[in-house]
């Protein structure tokens, strides 16, 4: 069965909240299946569009395990989820303004787990080994990328990224459906604010603590 490109639009926009031009941007990338095209007019396996919404959240024990560094992948950054690991990094690791105290975290936890995601959902897996000015290095991902594989991430609404655990700058959205479940939204927030703030002075300490004391 065909779905066309405004009814999996819509159907994106009543389950996941999504507005028009992301909806368009996860179409586009191949998250719901390749396009086909009759005339001016684009259809989509209604199956596949089945399947996307119904992947589920990744597990917080993952993301506390794991703690990745999360991007957006923001309309700036065409990406071809069809295409290899390889062409996809070279979208996903250019033009990153990261502050040093990031920079710093990087470099201690090297190789750190990088998850991309667009719409929400996880599209790209890479391991993060540093940095090259504003690029990031990747290499190929661990075995810890099996568990984001086929999931949505519960990812801020303003960043376009974060190191989960870390301390972020602008109100969370736990995810796209949080407006269901306050309190869980809010219990969940509390939760990271106190583990991120013991995680933040531990590394402090760290970092800035003279070797002879």
């Amino acid at each position: 069965m065909w779905i066309s490109t405004s009814d999996a639009v819509a159907r994106l926009a009543e389950v996941h909240l999504l507005g028009e031009n992301q909806a368009k941007r996860v179409l586009r990338a191949g998250l719901a299946g390749p396009r086909h095209r009759v005339g001016s007019a684009s259809f989509y396996e209604a199956e596949r569009l089945d399947e996307l919404l119904a992947r589920p959240r990744c597990r917080d024990e993952s993301l506390d395990r794991w703690q990745p560094f999360i991007v957006r992948i923001g309309r700036q950054r065409p990406i071809d989820l069809s295409a290899k690991w390889e062409v996809q990094t070279s979208v996903v690791a250019s033009g990153w303004h990261l502050p040093l105290l990031t920079a710093f975290q990087i470099d201690a936890r090297k190789p750190l787990p990088l998850v991309a995601t667009l719409g929400a959902w996880a599209v790209y897996t890479a391991d993060l080994v540093g940095l090259d000015g504003t690029d990031l290095r990747l290499e190929p991902p661990g075995d810890w990328s099996a568990d984001f594989e086929h999931t949505w991430l519960p990812i801020e609404n303003g960043p376009t990224w974060t190191i989960w655990g870390s301390p972020v700058t602008t109100p969370p959205r736990a995810d796209p459906l949080s407006a269901y479940y306050p309190e869980q939204v809010e219990a969940e927030r509390e939760r990271r604010e106190l583990y991120s703030t013991a995680r933040h002075r531990t590394l402090a300490r760290t970092l800035f603590t003279s070797p002879l004391e």
